[in-house]
């Protein structure tokens, strides 16, 4: 690393009973009233494990001055969220945001981060525990109002906000898949940037740091994560801030995570563009300026219908499903996903449910159970047979290994009961 990005080293005491006291007093600052609840209990069957547990994680690296307490819990709810199936661990640490001066707008901020980052089955998962967290400290929370456009401004916002946060032209980010996919480029400015992005709950270097947990802790996010790092960089993110938040990702996500991470670190900030700012990128042919977007009614009017065509749920109460929390990710399930995505003609509803089941299994994340529960049975709504639904499952079998399958099959075959019944 470079001399300003150490420059935040510390020369806290390595002896074994230090780093365990720093820790314990760290984790009882983030954990609250039943702080070593979970240690205690870890340390009847592992010691040694309890030990390691506050030594390294708490006594090491969060007690490290880079990065203020509420700002490291962002990142490491980032970080958990991206794994998908570390449900406990999430609940402590966004109780443990609240305890260290975080808001519920903060943790409901990154639950739309994580829609475009992660995708709706993590969102939609974490909503639940942000919900059981509010009602369980009895905080009255009224989510934040927004702008009640009609939707047509979003691709604009979306090029506003990309030349905003990343610093970088538009065009050249759309060029990498515009070729393939038209849509997907275009959707990349108006959903992830203009209707994520841009909300304003997060101050930009919160955004910068959740973002790359997000993509650090998920794997094989490189292109992506190289783009944030730089972003981060050239927007003025303290090079010593990144770094930690790098740095903590071997806490949470391994330090495979984290070595990638400061790989990906060292490529950026041996980039000429970001070396000398002032040299520009590749010429690319500009993002159309004045390009509308589609209404929010015209999106919600086609998503409500192609979710009525697969699905027994009513698509108002989808949408409002969420109300209590975040509202307006409801309307964007409706809208974007349905409204955007599953009411095209390219293929037919019922194999775009089975590929919606084969993801699904594939992953076989704690987030992805109910969502392959809704999917098996908006397949056969939508004409798809048992056997056929076995058969992808089936299929997945060399891609994802014995035991995500198995989980798979075992759901199915619950779906498949209850149908009958």
């Amino acid at each position: 690393m470079t001399e300003h990005a150490s420059s935040h080293e510390t020369e806290s005491s390595q002896d074994p009973a230090e780093r365990f006291r720093r820790g314990m007093l760290l984790l009882q600052r983030i954990g609250g009233v039943d702080f070593d609840g979970p240690i205690n209990r870890l340390s009847r069957l592992s010691k040694d494990m309890a030990r390691f547990t506050v030594e390294y994680p708490y006594g090491d690296v969060l007690s490290r001055p880079g990065l203020d307490l509420r700002l490291r819990q962002i990142c490491t709810i980032s970080a958990l969220m991206a794994q998908a199936s570390l449900q406990p661990q999430l609940k402590f640490h966004m109780e443990g945001l609240l305890n260290v001066g975080g808001t519920p707008d903060d943790l409901v901020e990154l639950l739309f981060l994580s829609t475009a980052m992660l995708g709706f089955p993590i969102a939609i998962d974490s909503i639940g525990i942000v919900r059981d967290i509010f009602k369980e400290r009895g905080l009255s929370f009224s989510p934040r109002k927004t702008d009640d456009d009609d939707g047509t401004d979003r691709y604009r916002r979306g090029l506003g906000t990309f030349r905003d946060l990343m610093g970088a032209d538009p065009a050249t980010f759309s060029a990498s898949v515009a070729h393939m996919s038209a849509e997907l480029a275009r959707w990349a400015l108006e959903f992830v940037f203009g209707d994520v992005m841009a909300r304003d709950g997060l101050a930009k270097e919160d955004k910068h740091l959740a973002i790359i947990s997000m993509l650090g802790a998920t794997g094989n996010r490189s292109e992506l994560l190289r783009l944030h790092l730089r972003a981060a960089v050239t927007s003025g993110v303290a090079l010593a801030s990144i770094a930690e938040a790098i740095m903590q990702l071997s806490v949470y996500a391994g330090f495979p995570a984290a070595l990638n991470g400061f790989t990906l670190l060292s490529a950026v900030l041996e980039d000429p563009l970001v070396q000398h700012p002032t040299m520009t990128e590749p010429h690319r042919a500009p993002e159309v300026e004045d390009a509308v977007s589609e209404s929010r009614q015209l999106r919600r009017s086609r998503g409500l219908a192609a979710l009525a065509a697969t699905s027994s749920a009513s698509g108002e109460a989808v949408v409002h499903s969420f109300d209590d929390v975040a509202p307006e990710i409801g309307s964007l399930i409706v809208e974007f996903c349905y409204g955007d995505i599953f009411h095209r003609p390219g293929i037919d509803a019922k194999t775009r449910e089975l590929t919606a089941c084969a993801a699904l299994a594939a992953r076989g994340a704690a987030t992805d159970v109910t969502p392959l529960r809704v999917h098996i049975r908006a397949a056969i709504k939508a004409g798809a047979r048992k056997e056929e639904i076995v058969e992808i499952l089936l299929n997945m079998l060399p891609y994802s290994g014995y035991p995500a399958i198995r989980q798979a099959m075992i759901l199915a075959g619950e779906e498949f009961a209850a149908i009958e019944q």
